[in-house]
C-alpha cells in the first residue's frame, strides 16, 4: 500500500480476509490511499473520480476473495467448508477462554438472546470503519493501523499474535507519544493483567480454587486497557495535527493563553 502497488496490496488483504474474515475492512483505507496516490490534487473524496477509484480497488479485492474461495471449492468439492470457517468465526460456537470478552458473555447469555447479541458484537468490529473513514481520510496509513487495532480488540477469537502485531507497529507513531494522556494508567493495566492472567488461569483450571469470574475480570481489564490505548492514540494523533495547523501557542482575542479542548 505504501509503495502504491494496488494489485499486490488488495491481494494480501484478500488473503488475510480469506483466513480470518475481519481484515476485509482494511480495503477501505487502502482504497483511500490509492486514490490519493493516483490523483495529483485531491478536490473531493466523494466525487466521481473518487468513487471510481474506490470501486476499482474494492472490485479487485472481491475478485481475489472469490478466486481464493473458488480454489477452496475446487479442492473440497463443495462450499460446506464455509460454515466451519467463516461460520465458526461469526457464530462463536466455541467458548474456550481467551483474551476477548465473547466467551464469558455468551456462556452466561440466555439462548434466545444469543443471535441478537452475536450480531451486535460482530457489528461492533466493523462499525467504526465509517466514522474513522470520515475523520482520517487524509491519513489512510494511520486509519489502517486503527482498524488493525480495533480488529485485535473486538474479534471473536483474539490472540497474543494480534496484540503483538499492534505493539510492533506502534513505534511508527512515536511522534505522537508526547501527546498521550493515559500512559501510566494503561501501562499499569497491561503489566498487572499480564502478570495476573496466567496466575488466575492456573487457579481456575488446575488448582480449582477460583472460577471463571476471576479470569474474565483479567480479560476484561486487558480489553479495557487496549480500548484506553487506542482512544488515547487517536486523541494524540488529532491533537498533533491541530498543533501542526494552528501552532503550539494558542492565544485568545484578549491576548491571554487559551486552552485547547477536543470534543
Amino acid at each position: 500500500m505504501l509503495k502504491g502497488k494496488e494489485a499486490a496490496c488488495v491481494f494480501f488483504i484478500a488473503m488475510a480476509s480469506y483466513i480470518s474474515l475481519y481484515p476485509i475492512i482494511l480495503v477501505v483505507p487502502a482504497a483511500i490511499m490509492f486514490y490519493q496516490q493516483n490523483m495529483e490534487k485531491i478536490h473531493s473524496y466523494v466525487d466521481q473520480a473518487a468513487i471510481a477509484s474506490y470501486t476499482r480497488t474494492s472490485v479487485i479485492c472481491c475478485g481475489c476473495c472469490f478466486a481464493l474461495l473458488g480454489v477452496s471449492y475446487f479442492l473440497e468439492g463443495s462450499f460446506n467448508f464455509l460454515f466451519s470457517t467463516y461460520g465458526f468465526i461469526l457464530s462463536v460456537p466455541d467458548l474456550t477462554p481467551n483474551l476477548g470478552v465473547f466467551w464469558y458473555f455468551f456462556t452466561e447469555m440466555f439462548e434466545h438472546f444469543r443471535t441478537f447479541f452475536i450480531c451486535v458484537f460482530q457489528i461492533n468490529v466493523v462499525i467504526y470503519t465509517v466514522p474513522l473513514s470520515v475523520k482520517l481520510k487524509e491519513h489512510p496509513v494511520f486509519f489502517f493501523y486503527m482498524l488493525v487495532f480495533l480488529i485485535g480488540i473486538f474479534k471473536s477469537y483474539p490472540s497474543f499474535a494480534d496484540v503483538g502485531l499492534i505493539f510492533s507497529l506502534m513505534p511508527l507513531w512515536k511522534y505522537v507519544f508526547q501527546y498521550l494522556r493515559n500512559t501510566f494508567v494503561v501501562g499499569c493495566m497491561f503489566i498487572s493483567t499480564t502478570v495476573f492472567a496466567p496466575v488466575l488461569y492456573y487457579l481456575w483450571i488446575y488448582a480449582g480454587s477460583a472460577n471463571a469470574n476471576f479470569y474474565f475480570a483479567i480479560a476484561l481489564a486487558f480489553s479495557t486497557a487496549e480500548i484506553f490505548l487506542v482512544t488515547d492514540l487517536m486523541f494524540a494523533f488529532i491533537r498533533r495535527e491541530f498543533d501542526l495547523k494552528h501552532g503550539t501557542q494558542h492565544k485568545l482575542p484578549d491576548g491571554s493563553e487559551g486552552q485547547v479542548i477536543l470534543d
